[in-house]
């Protein structure tokens, strides 16, 4: 589950976006999040799969970064 102030990794742009807001979105009856990018700190708003993805690539490449347990 993600929630706001929780990082994500963008592989199209290689950028690194914060989840600003979570909010229903009463027209498409789903969740939206707000994505602020960290450099440039543009707000883009996205659907819970492209959130998901984002958040794991970033929980994959940070883990095998911290995680030294295997060397």
């Amino acid at each position: 589950m993600v929630s706001v102030g929780d990082l994500c990794w963008d592989i199209v742009t290689e950028s690194l976006w914060i989840i600003k807001d979570i909010w229903w979105c009463p027209y498409t009856e789903h969740t939206k999040y707000d994505l602020m990018n960290t450099k440039t700190l543009l707000i883009i708003e996205a659907n819970e799969a492209v959130v998901t993805y984002m958040r794991a690539d970033f929980l994959k490449r940070t883990n095998s970064v911290l995680d030294k347990s295997e060397e």
